[in-house]
């Protein structure tokens, strides 16, 4: 017997981030999905972590489902200004995701930001900085 089941990470949690900020964004940031990759000036890259369950029953799960979203930008001497778009990007970003708290998925939101605490390929990257995020949402799947 053959099971029906609809990919959550794909159609309903990254399909939907990259639309909301693919359309905010109208290509001047690109936004990509997996390992690292140098995308020039700036990007945004969403790279899945994992998911824990929050609640289980026979008719249906609730997971909560754990993005690493980071905002990359290069820059050798980040100086006042740089810094003051840099940080009106970051508020942007926040409130996009702030906006769609509640898409396909629910209760999204920001768990915790970092700046510049870098991965090894990240570091390779000469004048890279980093704003990273943990992203958390629910969503109730595997409906019966």
């Amino acid at each position: 017997m053959a099971i029906t089941f609809t990919n959550i990470w794909e159609t309903k949690i990254l399909d939907t981030i990259r639309s909301f900020l693919n359309e905010e964004f109208a290509g001047a940031i690109p936004i990509y999905t997996g390992k690292f990759k140098d995308m020039g000036s700036q990007s945004i890259r969403l790279n899945p972590i994992g998911s824990e369950i929050l609640e289980y029953n026979t008719t249906a799960e609730t997971r909560e489902y754990i993005l690493d979203v980071s905002y990359t930008f290069k820059e050798h001497m980040v100086k006042k200004d740089t810094w003051d778009h840099i940080l009106r990007q970051v508020s942007h970003i926040e409130a996009l995701f702030f906006q769609n708290q509640n898409n396909t998925f629910h209760n999204g939101r920001f768990e915790t930001m970092v700046v510049n605490e870098k991965t090894e390929e990240e570091e390779a990257i000469e004048g890279l900085n980093v704003i990273r995020w943990e992203w958390r949402c629910s969503y109730i799947g595997n409906i019966s």
